[in-house]
């Protein structure tokens, strides 16, 4: 770690001025061959990727895709290159844009990290009922089911030897990493680089840790180098490499240094949040990032630790002014004419719709949402039920 702090520390401005800009992926998903019975689906417009790895024994699916469309189109892509089921699914993330497909492979294997399999097993009954709707045509499959059914956990490392190919499943300890799984294919120098190897899009670090710290990011980004990989597929963004891992390094010393150097100007929270910024990608995508980003930073050089969220149901109603990311994130204009911003997850129960996809700006919905305290929902307020009149 010694030896890539002090590359990092001299080559972070020189990378960010000098990389060329990379645009983000495009509007519709690819479907890569990266090696024999081994291909990347790319997700649109920097969403959420997976891998997939064919064997003789059943395939395995690394994350599951960012929406209910997008895990149909993997299934699609799986079958027209092989016949094998889907026999195996491993989740690198345990959020609702890797993990939110997973009903869709019923009967597989999930295979996650023992602090997944944790907070799995304490779903609450609406996040299982959601999970079990998800996919109308997996309904029959799924009665009775809970995810925690179908989960295999493991602690460190896991290997899964299948028709000719070994997989490597590893998690980096750390106090602060969520569950977070890479998975390596030594023989064809193919990994999927898990959350730590975002590519042309800032990193969702955040002041709860419920996507680690940007030290847990350092120590994940330092054993994914240490393999020499090949090519590697990234939570986010377009195929990257080992050079993409280091810029990544390069990126996080340098958003510490900056936070650093304001704090040291005895500069408060919010101004630090106010003045952060990470101008030198400026090409990179999901800049409202940055307010996240800063504060989590400040409570790690403060020795702070997450910030515990508590929170409270709230109940809006009212026509939906702005539909964004395939129905992700609403804006509903109330009948009193406030505007509020909601986010749908994995876990929100959808009722009227089949999936968000479908929503439509102008729809009259009513939700059910949590309002955090202390706590700055910058992607929206997360949504537990919504009613959507079509």
């Amino acid at each position: 770690m010694v030896k890539t702090v002090i590359h990092s520390l001299i080559m972070c401005l020189f990378v960010a001025v000098t990389s060329p800009a990379f645009a983000i992926t495009g509007e519709k998903a690819e479907f890569i061959k990266l090696d024999d019975g081994v291909y990347a689906y790319i997700g649109k417009r920097n969403d959420a990727n997976a891998m997939v790895i064919v064997t003789n024994q059943g395939v395995v699916l690394v994350d599951t895709g960012n929406n209910q469309p997008d895990t149909r189109d993997i299934a699609e892509k799986i079958k027209s290159v092989t016949n094998e089921p889907v026999r195996w699914v491993v989740i690198s993330q345990y959020h609702g844009d890797h993990f939110g497909g997973s009903p869709f492979f019923a009967p597989a294997t999930i295979i996650v990290h023992d602090r997944v399999a944790r907070d799995i097993a304490a779903m609450k009954p609406y996040q299982i009922k959601s999970w079990r709707k998800r996919f109308p045509e997996r309904t029959a499959q799924l009665e009775g089911l809970a995810p925690k059914d179908m989960l295999l956990s493991f602690s460190d490392k896991m290997t899964l030897s299948l028709g000719g190919k070994r997989i490597e499943l590893f998690y980096v300890d750390d106090v602060y990493n969520s569950g977070d799984v890479a998975v390596w294919l030594p023989e064809s120098g193919v990994m999927h680089g898990s959350f730590a190897a975002y590519k042309d899009r800032h990193p969702d670090i955040r002041p709860d840790y419920s996507h680690g710290t940007t030290i847990t990011m350092l120590k994940q980004l330092e054993a994914l180098i240490a393999l020499k990989p090949r090519v590697v597929v990234p939570a986010h963004g377009p195929l990257s490499d080992i050079r993409d891992l280091q810029t990544m390094v390069d990126y996080v010393l340098l958003a510490r240094q900056k936070v650093r150097t304001m704090m040291e100007k005895k500069l408060a929270l919010t101004d630090i949040i106010k003045q952060f910024h990470m101008n030198e990608f400026t090409d990179w995508d999901r800049s409202t990032h940055f307010d996240w980003m800063a504060e989590t930073i400040y409570r790690e050089f403060m020795g702070l630790g997450p910030i515990i969220v508590t929170s409270v149901e709230r109940e809006t109603k009212g026509s939906l002014s702005k539909v964004l990311e395939a129905g992700r994130n609403l804006t509903v204009t109330t009948l009193d004419g406030k505007e509020v911003r909601l986010r749908i997850s994995s876990d929100t129960n959808i009722e009227g719709v089949s999936d968000r996809s479908v929503i439509k700006a102008g729809m009259k919905v009513e939700a059910v949402y949590k309002e955090p305290k202390d706590f700055n929902p910058a992607l929206g307020f997360d949504v537990i039920e919504l009613t959507v009149q079509p």
